[in-house]
């Protein structure tokens, strides 16, 4: 890899996806499968990479904000949960914290609601799937 992430290395994206693959990488993957589900439903969606912030991905429809936080194994500090839950307190009836996360095999993108600070404080939710 280059300073500016370009691969340089020998191999296809399948093999370069195993074994060696960052943890940064695989998040950032994962990212851009949530992105482009959000996008195929039909919301504006932007990404902060590297972000280390309280939201991976910002989704927007008319009168609906999305702030998502992507863990490919679901699971989510409470600390992350509990920013989550004050930054969408800021747009009460608008803004909703959800979490998405990979499921099934082969793996897809699946979500919930965060309701609460505890890790059983969520609910399944689903995109209005509108077209874009």
């Amino acid at each position: 890899m280059t300073r500016t992430g370009i691969w340089i290395g020998g191999g296809t994206r399948e093999t370069r996806r195993g074994v060696g693959m960052t943890n940064y990488r695989n998040g950032r993957d994962f990212e851009w499968a949530v992105r482009d589900a959000l996008i195929d439903d039909g919301y504006w969606v932007t990404r902060s990479a590297g972000s280390k912030t309280k939201v991976d991905l910002i989704a927007v429809k008319p009168g609906e904000v999305l702030f998502v936080q992507a863990k490919r194994d679901g699971k989510i500090s409470p600390a992350e949960r509990t920013a989550l839950l004050e930054l969408a307190a800021m747009l009460p009836g608008v803004a909703a914290p959800i979490l998405a996360y990979r499921t099934g095999r082969p793996a897809h993108v699946t979500y919930a609601l965060l309701l609460g600070p505890g890790p059983k404080d969520r609910c399944p939710w689903i995109p209005d799937e509108v077209a874009a």
